[in-house]
């Protein structure tokens, strides 16, 4: 009698949920972010993120991942003080820039107006 095959085994998925970036359950206002250096804003509705609300105006920002929080490419610096790094964040974010403020767009969900930079995507190390 043959055995049937086993599944493979299971990725394990990290969910970053931080219910306090989300805000009260109360915040029905948009949040106002703009968008350095090209001054470009945007208005996102409740529970948006950066990201999210920066396709929605062809603002590009590098991601191959779409937003899902599996890249880590889609980097923004944040004014001070930056709000503290999620696990994804601390996943793909050096200690250096996490304590000058850069986190991922995709993660971030502000609930008050703020200007953050668009930081170019970072290149791979040369092989010497």
């Amino acid at each position: 009698m043959a055995s049937e095959p086993e599944d493979p085994p299971r990725k394990k998925i990290v969910l970053d949920l931080d219910l306090e970036q989300l805000g009260p359950a109360r915040h029905q206002q948009d949040t106002e972010v703009t968008f350095l250096p090209s001054g470009m804003p945007v208005s996102l509705e409740p529970g948006e993120s950066i990201f999210e609300g920066s396709k929605r105006i062809g603002l590009a920002i590098p991601s191959t991942c779409g937003g899902k929080g599996t890249c880590g490419r889609c980097r923004v610096l944040f004014p001070f003080p930056a709000r503290p790094p999620g696990a994804v964040e601390r996943q793909f974010i050096d200690r250096a820039d996490l304590a000058r403020g850069v986190r991922l767009s995709c993660r971030s969900r502000p609930t008050e107006p703020l200007a953050v930079t668009v930081l170019k995507e970072r290149q791979p190390p040369h092989n010497r």
